[in-house]
């Protein structure tokens, strides 16, 4: 059973998008899969049809362990198809950063519900919300592997950056390996910048970033209105074509080139090459043609969510550090 994270602290980068169709993608493979939604947000339960205001119970309520409460992700379970289940979330789940707050055991709320249900699935995917803060974290200690979704903007590989330092940390700190391995997103082969960027990021990174590419399509954006995976909406759509290839890649080779290389190996691999792309990008010279602005300044990749994570090792009953918790 492999646990797997869809993460990246940019919003807009086909996170949730990737979730729910390498899911569902998966699912078709006669393999049982759980979708976790773990973001306050929700769009992984609405992009499945379900309205978060319809439920009695998410996954706030497995994570904050009530008094004289017990629920598991078992008793939360929306079944979305044979094989493919949905534990889903709810804007309250947004409180669970201040209600945790200097509870011991915090940041393994997350990997302790999941030990309960982990041999009724072959894949557990969790879907991380567009930050840095509890909820992520709770998911990256759970997991084994992390996908994280790069589309076209170097906005996205800064986000990179900021999750490979807690993935290093997590490693470091608490000796908690987490594989790691980029997925070129949102790619539109009609922009010069587009095939510029995926060229610089396929020599870069090498097999640390996924051969499946996930084109832009516009049939991907209407599935969220009709709550269907693409391969439901429309399966001869280039969205359900690129997600059965990630699917099979994910399933066949794994998520890291495993020669010679360990998991901080891969993460510490990653991270100096997104900072050296970064900056070798941000020093390019203007072009008669000038490339489309992301809107990228070179600002630190240092996150301050490091003080969390070295918190938290520290003394696994204190609290996170005011102001800490999340980073816009």
């Amino acid at each position: 059973m492999r646990i797997i994270a869809i993460s990246n602290q940019k919003g807009g980068c086909g996170k949730t998008t990737t979730a729910i169709n390498l899911a569902a993608s998966i699912s078709l493979q006669e393999k049982r899969v759980l979708l976790i939604d773990c973001d306050p947000q929700s769009h992984a339960t609405m992009g499945l049809n379900i309205n978060p205001s319809d439920l009695e119970k998410s996954m706030y309520h497995v994570m904050t362990h009530k008094e004289n409460e017990s629920l598991g992700i078992e008793d939360i379970l929306i079944s979305i198809k044979d094989g493919f289940d949905l534990a889903p979330s709810s804007v309250i789940l947004s409180a669970i950063e201040q209600e945790l707050s200097g509870v011991d055991g915090r940041e393994d709320r997350l990997l302790q519900a999941i030990q309960t249900i982990k041999q009724s699935y072959d894949y557990i995917i969790i879907d991380c919300p567009p930050s840095i803060g509890l909820l992520c974290f709770n998911a990256l200690r759970a997991c084994e592997e992390v996908i994280i979704p790069i589309d076209m903007s170097l906005f996205s590989l800064r986000g990179v950056a900021k999750l490979l330092e807690i993935i290093i940390l997590l490693k470091e700190k608490l000796g908690h390996d987490v594989k790691s391995r980029a997925l070129i997103t949102m790619y539109d082969s009609r922009t010069r910048y587009s095939k510029l960027v995926l060229e610089k990021v396929k020599e870069e990174f090498e097999k640390d970033v996924f051969e499946t590419v996930i084109r832009y399509n516009i049939r991907l954006r209407e599935t969220v209105d009709y709550g269907l995976p693409i391969g439901d909406y429309d399966k001869n759509a280039i969205g359900n074509l690129d997600y059965g290839d990630l699917a099979e890649e994910v399933i066949h080779s794994g998520t890291v080139d495993v020669q010679g290389k360990n998991a901080l190996d891969v993460a510490h691999g990653i991270l100096n090459k997104t900072e050296e792309y970064i900056d070798a990008t941000a020093k390019l010279p203007l072009h008669k043609n000038p490339i489309p602005d992301t809107g990228f300044s070179p600002h630190s990749l240092r996150s301050s969510y490091t003080e969390m994570v070295e918190t938290i090792a520290a003394d696994p009953t204190g609290s996170i550090p005011e102001g800490n918790d999340e980073i816009e």
